[in-house]
């Protein structure tokens, strides 16, 4: 923490999820405190605090208000609970926890405090997979059930999501399914490891297993539409049903869903049908022009690859090719790795190889998430393949649908060989 109080500001504003940028966010602020903490704080000292007036050493009874208001008793309790802010303090605290083999009630206030710099989730969940491989059932339940993860950012919460889910992929079977059982029923466990670590590798056994577990303990709208659709994979990629067999219809709270959910759907809807309704192409332009497309269509995108869908794939490209390759997440690598082996496909369907064989080079497919990057590295081998049938390069040809039957044998995505066929040269 600075020695001022800065970080005390930068908290308040956190708590009011605001940033403080004008007048009218100061008169916000001084309601949210006053109505937290029955305590009158000034308009204008608001306004010194925070660099609209000349500013002024704050007295100890406003700095008490503050801290009262994201949840001390004082300032100095404050001060005093900051030193968890300090990574190196926090991880020899869960060292200890680890040690004693034992946690309570005093170490979830210490481990609530320090996750108000949500960069320690990170060094949480190093300590959480330490008690899975341990299998020590009770410090991981006491956790989920009392630590506080509401300052965690979705990022964050990506990475906490992909430390846990691959740990628990290192366990056993039996003791995974254990695991996942005994936790699902805690919200903060079940979005945040089986909903956000989408594991396509195992979608045809553990994490196939995962998924009935979490259908068998949920009601929520949202997740049982997720599995739905994530059997509509299981029947058209690896068992070949078809999806005939499914007839997956909007629920009434479709529009409230995340918007890659919702991509998700679309993505089935263009698997399923023979062809691409007009309709439907509109419907998915009029959902683009409002939401974060780069993440509405990482879902249709392979969807349209796999169905040769070129000219409506070109189309989104096209129209939204700037807001594709956004990189203001430390996971844009995945969906930056879709989008350029759409852009290869793309190339090679117009007969441009040369800028297809370009696009490929450009994908990083050891920086894609571990959840993903088999069935990423399928779509990117199977546009390899179509590049090597149009060149007549059959050792190219050989070689890169070998890499693809490896893959296919790891994950069961039988489609893969099934299109694969089409470009085997003779």
């Amino acid at each position: 923490m600075k020695a001022d109080y800065t970080q005390l500001l930068i908290e308040v504003q956190k708590k009011a999820n605001i940033v403080v940028r004008n007048i009218s966010d100061i008169t916000f602020l001084k309601v949210e405190i006053e109505t937290e903490t029955t305590n009158i704080i000034g308009f204008n000292t608001l306004r010194r605090l925070f660099g609209f007036l000349e500013k002024t050493k704050p007295s100890i009874k406003t700095l008490n208000t503050l801290a009262a208001y994201i949840g001390f008793s004082s300032f100095y309790k404050y001060q005093n609970h900051q030193i968890n802010y300090d990574e190196w303090y926090f991880q020899q605290n869960l060292k200890r926890i680890q040690l004693s083999k034992k946690i309570t009630a005093d170490d979830v206030i210490s481990i609530n405090s320090s996750l108000l710099n949500d960069s320690n989730i990170i060094y949480l969940a190093y300590f959480l997979s330490f008690q899975i491989q341990e299998n020590n059932l009770q410090i991981l339940d006491f956790i989920f059930k009392n630590v506080n993860f509401k300052s965690i950012t979705n990022t964050n919460f990506h990475k906490f999501s992909t430390i846990i889910s691959s740990t628990l992929l290192s366990v056993s079977e039996k003791k995974a399914l254990l695991i996942y059982e005994k936790l699902i029923n805690y919200d903060v466990f079940k979005n945040n490891a089986p909903l956000l670590y989408i594991d396509y590798t195992n979608l045809n056994g553990r994490y196939g297993k995962i998924l009935n577990i979490v259908e068998k303990f949920n009601n929520n709208p949202s997740d049982l539409f997720f599995l739905q659709l994530m059997k509509s994979y299981v029947n058209y990629y690896i068992t070949g049903i078809g999806l005939s067999v499914l007839d997956i219809k909007k629920p009434k709270e479709f529009e409230t869903f995340h918007i890659v959910l919702r991509g998700r759907f679309y993505g089935y809807c263009i698997l399923k049908n023979a062809r691409l309704d007009s309709n439907l192409k509109k419907e998915i332009h009029q959902i683009c022009k409002n939401v974060r497309v780069n993440k509405f269509l990482q879902e249709i995108v392979p969807a349209l690859i796999i169905k040769e869908r070129y000219a409506f794939l070109e189309e989104l490209i096209d129209l939204y090719y700037e807001d594709l390759f956004e990189s203001d997440r430390w996971d844009h690598v995945t969906s930056t790795a879709i989008y350029l082996i759409a852009l290869a496909n793309i190339n090679y369907t117009n007969n441009n190889i040369k800028s297809a064989i370009s696009s490929l080079e450009l994908v990083e497919l050891d920086k894609i998430e571990l959840g993903y990057e088999n069935y990423i590295t399928l779509f990117y081998y199977l546009t390899k393949l179509k590049i090597s049938f149009s060149e007549k390069n059959k050792l190219e040809n050989i070689k890169v649908f070998l890499s693809i039957k490896k893959i296919v044998k790891i994950t069961g995505f039988k489609k893969f060989i099934t299109e694969s066929k089409k470009y085997l040269l003779k």
